[in-house]
């Protein structure tokens, strides 16, 4: 049986409700550990169950789902500044794991030069 991540996804979300209504948690808390968990449950996913070209989105979406959890939890400029680390963060690893492509020109003379005349 292999696990998805949708269902994983509706366990983050699904869980801490039941808390909340069982009254361990306040309202707040709860969607902290929403985020939280959406967050780290999507970083797990970008490592364990998505191929290697869909990973960078997992990995951007679970650092800022899971500094957005920070909002419910922290005063908001504390929050916000978290948010913006985990996008530079997130555009620092797009561009330290970015394959470096050849620009189609270069491309397209290198065709020309090997092909015979």
């Amino acid at each position: 049986m292999k696990l998805a991540y949708g269902e994983g996804a509706l366990v983050a979300i699904l869980a801490p409700f039941v808390v909340y209504l069982i009254g361990k948690i306040n309202l707040n808390e709860t969607f902290f550990l929403v985020f939280a968990l959406l967050g780290i449950w999507t970083l797990v996913s970008a490592f364990a169950l998505v191929t290697q070209q869909d990973k960078f989105p997992y990995i951007a979406w679970g650092l800022v789902l899971a500094s957005f959890s920070s909002v419910f939890i922290t005063q908001i400029q504390y929050a916000v500044a978290l948010i913006i680390l985990a996008i530079i963060a997130s555009l620092l690893i797009n561009v330290a794991t970015r394959k470096s492509q050849p620009k189609t020109s270069q491309v397209k003379m290198d065709q020309n030069k090997s092909s015979p005349a």
